[in-house]
């Protein structure tokens, strides 16, 4: 199971979020993590797809994105 964590702990899971991570109206600087287990998915297309869905149902700006 992969783990997401910061100086403050364990954030989040793959299945569900945190009360100290969950995303609020004030929210201002979000991390969103998808996880891929397939081999033939493009990844790039996948990552478009968000961010246009960002940009026009949240009005996102100043979005980066990295496949790691």
């Amino acid at each position: 199971m992969l783990v997401l964590a910061d100086d403050d702990g364990i954030f989040g899971s793959s299945m569900s979020d945190s009360t100290r991570a969950m995303v609020t109206e004030n929210a201002e600087d979000i991390l969103v993590v998808i996880y891929c287990f397939e081999n033939n998915i493009d990844l790039d297309v996948l990552l478009s797809k968000a961010r246009n869905a960002f940009e026009r149902f949240a009005a996102a700006e100043n979005i980066d994105s990295w496949i790691i």
